[in-house]
């Protein structure tokens, strides 16, 4: 019972490392586009205004990308946990057959 409950985790940190690649590859594109923008600024009259906007719109762009990196670190807390007790368990239930009987 105990292998197929860790085969049907697998498939789970598999999807989370996924996820956080997606994460990754949208926090990427924000930041691009941040410096970017910050590197227009540079070229008007009110650059600390365009700058103070550029990073307004970089930390609302990035927010939800945030929330949903906290709860994929949830799920691997989780998932590790749950693993952990799994292998405690095993390691309980192996060890009155490897012992000798007195």
């Amino acid at each position: 019972m105990a292998q197929s409950d860790h085969s049907m985790q697998l498939p789970e940190t598999e999807a989370i490392a996924d996820q956080r690649m997606g994460l990754a590859a949208e926090k990427k594109v924000i930041l691009d586009q941040f410096q970017i923008a910050s590197k227009s600024c540079w070229k008007q009259f009110a650059v600390n205004d365009c700058l103070f906007k550029a990073k307004q719109q970089k930390y609302q762009a990035l927010a939800p990308l945030d929330q949903r990196e906290m709860a994929l670190n949830a799920r691997q807390r989780v998932l590790k946990e749950s693993e952990r007790q799994q292998r405690i368990s095993g390691k309980t239930q192996e060890t009155p057959k490897d012992k000798a009987l007195p």
